[in-house]
């Protein structure tokens, strides 16, 4: 009786769709001290209406707060209880606006916070109302990336990418909007000792990081569809969510480098883990489009380098993949990347076993420049958020 040997699988195989979707999950801003509205607006805001809105704007920020501090954090939760909350501040800061001369306190109102990015956040204070409402937008925006988060985990990638285009275009809204004009109203307030997520750079820098984790979601939602998919598209996909990267990492040394000194060294780490891993996709992606477009001998050389690229750096300065085996929170992808590994070694075995056999195309030393990928492809764009209208308060 004889047996035949089945066929390997040399499809993409499931550790490629579960290494480009991996991301990091920041923690939410924390509120460290308790305000009350109704007692600081006890004798200006004695109208019916406005005692109604002060005790609501008390009441939510109040489960806004539970939220944040809940042992699981959800971050669905932490955005619908921020965005409760947010219309009723915005309406009292118009209040002060128009009325500067009658909004007078019985009580101070300072707001304190602890940053969700920060490794080790230090409270920050201040008086002004439209500090708390940043830091009410901040929360909405982490939450959204919390759910993101969630979805992907629960495998849900293209649900992940809608809830980082809303999270990036929050973070686009403070960065172009509400931050510039709390700092053009001569706020004296000392940027570098505000909450990361509070600065104008790093909210800047945090839309490019969230639209390339929405582009990582859309490369495993083409992954994970039944049947080939588009080898060249994906892998111009790949290359785009490099890009974003790096541009995240470029305006955060540039316009934010002491709040990127203060955030998570393993985060950083797993930045330069994802170039690396995605510009290796890209190859890999980019020579598969090459072999099944017949073009058998550059497609072997692009995959060597694919291959090649997930090799760990020899130093800090080096190129290939920072050493994961000893980080303990990155470990848990040791076993992907060893995975992937081996599948690319597979494939590129049958690909040299194929054309030295069937096909004799000469394999060039070294990918031709204009044979590479010259640009990366950006899909994702931000869900353009705004700030409900609100009516002033008598007083």
């Amino acid at each position: 009786m004889s047996y035949e040997i089945p066929e390997p699988n040399l499809g993409h195989p499931d550790s490629a769709i579960r290494l480009a979707s991996a991301v990091h999950r920041f923690r939410v801003p924390v509120m460290t001290k308790t305000v009350s509205f109704e007692r600081s607006f006890r004798s200006t805001g004695s109208h019916s209406k406005t005692r109604s809105a002060m005790l609501k704007a008390d009441s939510t920020r109040k489960q806004l707060k539970e939220a944040l501090e809940a042992k699981t954090v959800s971050g669905e939760r932490v955005y619908n209880e921020a965005s409760r909350y947010l219309p009723f501040v915005s309406q009292i800061l118009l209040t002060c606006k128009v009325q500067p001369e009658i909004a007078r306190l019985d009580e101070r109102l300072v707001f304190e916070w602890k940053s969700g990015v920060e490794q080790e956040p230090a409270a920050f204070d201040s008086e002004a109302l439209m500090y708390d409402m940043v830091m009410c937008c901040s929360c909405q925006a982490l939450g959204k990336a919390a759910t993101a988060t969630e979805a992907s985990i629960a495998g849900e990638f293209a649900a992940a990418s809608r809830e980082y285009a809303i999270a990036a275009g929050i973070f686009e809204f403070l960065a172009k909007d509400h931050l510039p004009k709390w700092i053009a109203k001569g706020s004296n307030v000392n940027a570098d000792r505000l909450p990361t997520e509070a600065t104008v750079g790093a909210c800047e820098a945090f839309v490019e990081l969230l639209l390339a984790n929405g582009q990582q979601m859309a490369v495993a939602t083409v992954l994970i569809k039944p049947g080939t998919p588009n080898y060249s598209l994906v892998a111009k996909l790949s290359l785009g969510v490099v890009e974003r990267l790096d541009s995240f990492v470029s305006m955060m040394r540039k316009n934010s480098f002491a709040q990127m000194g203060r955030m998570d060294k393993d985060f950083f780490t797993l930045v330069t883990f994802s170039v690396n891993l995605q510009k290796s996709l890209s190859n890999y992606f980019h020579a598969r489009g090459l072999w099944n477009a017949q073009e058998y001998g550059l497609a072997i050389a692009v995959l060597n380098e694919a291959k090649e690229g997930l090799n760990t750096r020899a130093h800090g300065g080096a190129s290939g993949m920072p050493d994961i085996s000893k980080t303990s929170p990155l470990k848990p992808l040791q076993k992907d990347l060893t995975d992937l590994k081996a599948h690319m070694t597979l494939l590129l075995k049958h690909w040299e076993q194929d054309n030295s056999s069937v096909y004799f195309e000469r394999v060039p030393n070294k990918v031709p420049e204009e044979k590479k990928l010259q640009q990366g492809l950006k899909l994702t764009k931000c869900t353009p958020y705004t700030l409900e209208n609100v009516d002033p308060l008598p007083l």
